[in-house]
Formats: structure tokens, C-alpha cells, sequence
């Protein structure tokens, strides 16, 4: 994203009604992964500004990494130190390092998402988990996601499919901010006609108080939904899945099911850089 976007971040991710409510859902799923563990490790893939590590750090300890230098200044001015700068397409981490890796809203913005998703599997451990969350829909493009430097949104089918060929179990993918749906593809379609500005703009504002709190609890209340069954449409997507590693790695290099995979891959990344 554009860096004056993460001062943005920084003043409303404690407080914007969509910060809160997707971190909120990431802490609660976190929490029934953990669950009777002593000992967790955590990686947070583009951790921007440090809130959900704040958030992430009751259940374990916890590293993020970005590929702003100004996120990461943002990290530590909020007292987050352990931070470190990279590129999700090439962690600086061992393989099977952590127990759970989340890539909130991070694989919109890489230049090949099957890479970042390569990585996230490789430094995720064999029975750990991985929690990724990402923009639905292409028909939403908006200037905001210029503002933001999207190079893609998703349906959910798309990011199941990319889990399953990079590798991963998929667990659940489900939609989120289900309730806001058709207020939010109104206001894009409205702003797509009347844009103005030569630059392009978010759509992150803070509503007045009493608004911003009402949006807070409706989608709390679309958490306990979310809870129960599988949303079918939404502005987000969330996914939950599990590295598929097998229990001696020398023994899968000529493993057919895995040249299938890679055929697949290679399949995808033509599909997506013709659209693209």
C-alpha cells in the first residue's frame, strides 16, 4: 500500500469497525487452536501496524513480519519489537518454524500469491495452522483497493483451489462481513461513478461514534453465524488450513501426486497472469 496508508492504519486499527470485527475473528479461531497447548509460536504475514500482534500475543509468542519499513516503525512505536522485514513470497524463517501463521489480508498485495502460499506452508509446521484472510470479489474492485496497491481480489472456490495446489489441507473458507454486503458494493458502485480525485483514495474513514460502535456489534452478532455454518457471501474471505507435509520429506521428491500439483500450479499462475 501506499506508506502515508499505514499512519492511517496505525491512528484507526485499534478503533475502525472492520479492523476490530476481522481481529476479533482471527483471535477467537486462534483460541480454539491453542486451546490446552503450553507453548505456541506465532507468525503474523504482513503484520502491518502491530495491532493483531498486541492481540495474537495471549496466546503465544509472537513474530511479525512486513515489507514496509514505515509499518514496522509503527510496530515498535505501538511496542512490538519482534518484527522483521521481509517479502511474504521469501520468509527469513527456518522450515516447520511455527505452529500457527496468519496472512491477514496480505496475499491480495504480493506479485504471486502461489509463492507467498509456498511459503506460509514451508514455515508452518506439520499439524499447525495456517489463517489467511483476503478481499472477495472482483466485481468490488474499487480506488480503494488502488489506494491499498491490490494486484487481486478472490472468490472463494479460487482460494481454495491455490490452498490445495500449494500444498495445504483445507480446513474451512468461508465468507465474512456478510451482513454489509449490499451497503458496501452500493457505496463502491457510487464512488466508481462520481470518482473525482486523480489520485486514488481508501475508503477507511472513522464513522461517527455511535455508528462506528453499531457496526462493531452486528458483526459480532455475524460471528456467532459465522460460528455455526459457513457464510455464503461477504465482503471477505477467511480460510483455515493445514500444511498436508509428509512424515519423511526426502521420500515425496518423485512423488507423482506432487508433479500433478506443480502441473496444476503452473496452470493457475497462466490463468491469473492472463487476466491480470
Amino acid at each position: 500500500m501506499y506508506e502515508p496508508e499505514y499512519e492511517a492504519m496505525y491512528r484507526l486499527e485499534n478503533s475502525y469497525w472492520w479492523y476490530v470485527a476481522r481481529r476479533a475473528l482471527a483471535a477467537e479461531l486462534l483460541a480454539d487452536e491453542v486451546k490446552g497447548r503450553s507453548r505456541v509460536h506465532i507468525l503474523d504475514v504482513g503484520c502491518g501496524t502491530g495491532a493483531n500482534m498486541k492481540a495474537f500475543a495471549r496466546y503465544g509468542m509472537t513474530t511479525g513480519v512486513d515489507s514496509s519499513i514505515d509499518a514496522l516503525e509503527f510496530c515498535r512505536t505501538r511496542g512490538v519489537d519482534t518484527v522483521t522485514l521481509s517479502q511474504a513470497e521469501r520468509l527469513p524463517f527456518s522450515d516447520d518454524e511455527f505452529d500457527v501463521v496468519t496472512a491477514m489480508d496480505i496475499l491480495e498485495h504480493t506479485d504471486d500469491d502461489l509463492a507467498g502460499l509456498r511459503e506460509l506452508h514451508r514455515v508452518c509446521c506439520k499439524d499447525g495452522l495456517v489463517l489467511v484472510t483476503v478481499p472477495a470479489y472482483g466485481f468490488l474492485w474499487s480506488e480503494h483497493d488502488e489506494a491499498l496497491k491490490h494486484r487481486r481480489r478472490y472468490a472463494a472456490h479460487e482460494l481454495r483451489n491455490k490452498l490445495a495446489v500449494t500444498g495445504f489441507e483445507v480446513v474451512r473458507t468461508s465468507y465474512f462481513i456478510t451482513t454489509l454486503f449490499f451497503p458496501i458494493l452500493a457505496m463502491r458502485v457510487w464512488h466508481g461513478i462520481f470518482k473525482h480525485s486523480t489520485h486514488p483514495k481508501t475508503s477507511l474513514y472513522l464513522p461517527p461514534k455511535w455508528i462506528n460502535a453499531a457496526l462493531i456489534r452486528l458483526l459480532a452478532l455475524e460471528r456467532r453465524i459465522f460460528r455455526q455454518i459457513n457464510l455464503p457471501f461477504g465482503v471477505s474471505i477467511v480460510a483455515l488450513a493445514r500444511p498436508d507435509k509428509p512424515a519423511h520429506p526426502e521420500s515425496a521428491k518423485n512423488n507423482l501426486p506432487r508433479l500433478f500439483s506443480l502441473e496444476t500450479e503452473e496452470v493457475l499462475t497462466s490463468c491469473h497472469s492472463g487476466m491480470s
